[in-house]
């Protein structure tokens, strides 16, 4: 299920170079750092906005971070899965990880998103302008190493398609290691129903098969979603995350980002849904994916 989406996801290590300090979730500092590295690779136009770009519908950049012209909605074709969360202190020698998943049609650009990775440790990080070393990247999910020591696999940039299937299940563990912000009537959720993260994931599937697949996937949405609403919530605990970052695009200035973590445990006829908990898992749920608020794992029991 999902077959017709590529995926990609490259797990780069950092070291750092000197003492300094970082904010204690990095999303937003590594979004902006590859963003500001694959500009300078491909835009022969800086001081010009994307929307209003003549060749916007060919720029590697704008296709990957600005998704101009997308009649399917504004979802950029990536995610990003910080591996250290918390740590605000930096030493030499420390290492930063994170996952970068490339969605559908960006996985063509893997070549250049780990040159990106590679001129990622020639520029300074946070505030400070910490050094950080690329290390390496792997392959996670084949486990396979595609760039350690200066020495590059290019053979290994192979992206596998979404393949997800059912499987059965009557109680499902999700649990959000990340912030998860999912809007209700433009209001954010404070505790996650079954129903709306799976219209979350739904959405956000349909969005980026249209936008970076060319595919229109066809399912009875208003089935599944009926169905939804018969798993019940046994358990849950939600906190608020009151989060803020910086943004370049409106002169540094700080968006409020309010979020939610926490878990829940449901019960009930799972199976038509395991495949869509599946691509969420890595696809993540609700908005921000790309600083990589939304991430969540599953567990299962029959």
């Amino acid at each position: 299920m999902f077959s017709h989406l590529n995926t990609l996801t490259l797990r780069a290590s950092f070291v750092a170079g000197q003492e300094g300090r970082l904010p204690p979730y990095l999303g937003s500092t590594l979004r902006g750092l590859i963003g500001h590295c694959m500009r300078d690779f491909v835009c022969p136009t800086p001081h010009v906005k994307c929307h209003r770009c003549d060749i916007r519908h060919h720029c590697d950049y704008a296709q990957t971070f600005c998704s101009p012209g997308n009649e399917a909605g504004a979802v950029n074709p990536f995610v990003l899965r910080p591996l250290v969360r918390g740590k605000t202190d930096w030493q030499p020698g420390d290492r930063c990880t994170f996952d970068l998943t490339l969605i559908g049609d960006a996985t063509r650009r893997a070549g250049l998103v780990l040159d990106v990775l590679q001129a990622m440790g020639e520029r300074g990080w946070g505030a400070e302008r910490l050094p950080f070393a690329l290390e390496s990247v792997i392959d996670p999910a084949r486990e396979r190493l595609i760039y350690s020591s200066g020495k590059t696999w290019m053979r290994n940039l192979q992206p596998l398609p979404l393949n997800c299937s059912e499987r059965a299940a009557t109680t499902v563990l999700v649990r959000f290691d990340t912030p998860v912000r999912i809007l209700v009537n433009r209001k954010l959720c404070r505790s996650l129903s079954f129903p709306v993260l799976i219209h979350s994931i739904i959405r956000r599937l349909a969005l980026l098969s249209q936008a970076y697949s060319q595919h229109m996937i066809e399912w009875d949405q208003e089935g599944l979603l009926n169905e939804a609403n018969t798993i019940q919530t046994v358990q849950q605990h939600w906190r608020y995350v009151d989060f803020e970052r910086y943004s370049m695009n409106r002169a540094g200035n700080k968006l409020n980002l309010p979020a939610i973590e926490g878990w829940a445990c449901f019960e009930g006829n799972l199976a038509p849904f395991t495949p869509l908990l599946e691509a969420g898992a890595l696809l993540h749920a609700g908005k921000n994916s790309t600083i990589g608020f939304g991430h969540f794992s599953v567990t299962y029991d029959r």
